[in-house]
C-alpha cells in the first residue's frame, strides 16, 4: 500500500526531534523517529528494516499520529488491580512498626484482627518498603547472651 508523505510542520518535526533527543520514555523516542523517518521520505519497508518493527506497527503509528497528535507519543495510565491496603491502613502499619519490631506475617494477623483486612505476607512486604521500613535478621540474640552469662556466673 502506498501511503502518501507524512509531512511535518517545522514546529512538530523540531518538537519530535528534541523528544528523540532529549525524552526519558524510550517508547517515545522510538515512535517520535518513527514519524521523523516518514516525514524524511521513506517508506514504511524501509522503516521496517531500520527500527526491526513489524509493519503494522509502522502503519498504526502513522494513523495514530494523525488521530491524536503529540498524545500517541506517551503511555497512558493503565488500570489495574485496586490497592489492597488503603492510606489508612498504611498508616496503621507505619505505627505498629515504630512501636515494636515485628515481622510481616505478625502485621498480616493485627490487620486481619484490627482492621479486618486479609492480604498476603507479600504485600505487607510491599507496604513496609514502600513506607521506607528497613528491617534486617537479628543475628545474635540478647536472650541467648543473657543465658549464657548466666550460666557462666552460677559456675
Amino acid at each position: 500500500m502506498k501511503l502518501s508523505n507524512l509531512e511535518l510542520s517545522s514546529d512538530d518535526r523540531s518538537k519530535l526531534q528534541e523528544v528523540v533527543a532529549k525524552g526519558r520514555d524510550w517508547r517515545a523516542r522510538h515512535r517520535a523517529q518513527t514519524l521523523l523517518y516518514f516525514d524524511d521520505g521513506l517508506s514504511a519497508n524501509a522503516i521496517v528494516v531500520l527500527q526491526d518493527l513489524n509493519i503494522d506497527t509502522v502503519y498504526d503509528r502513522r494513523k495514530n499520529w494523525l488521530l491524536k497528535g503529540f498524545a500517541f507519543l506517551y503511555d497512558v495510565h493503565r488500570s489495574g488491580a485496586p490497592p489492597k491496603l488503603n492510606a489508612i491502613h498504611l498508616e496503621q502499619i507505619k505505627i505498629w512498626t515504630k512501636e515494636e519490631a515485628l515481622t510481616a506475617p505478625a502485621i498480616v494477623g493485627r490487620l486481619k484482627e484490627e482492621c479486618d483486612v486479609e492480604v498476603s505476607v507479600g504485600t505487607v512486604r510491599n507496604a513496609l518498603k514502600a513506607l521506607g521500613t528497613i528491617w534486617k535478621r537479628t543475628r545474635h540474640s540478647l536472650k541467648k547472651k543473657e543465658m549464657k552469662s548466666g550460666l557462666d556466673k552460677q559456675s
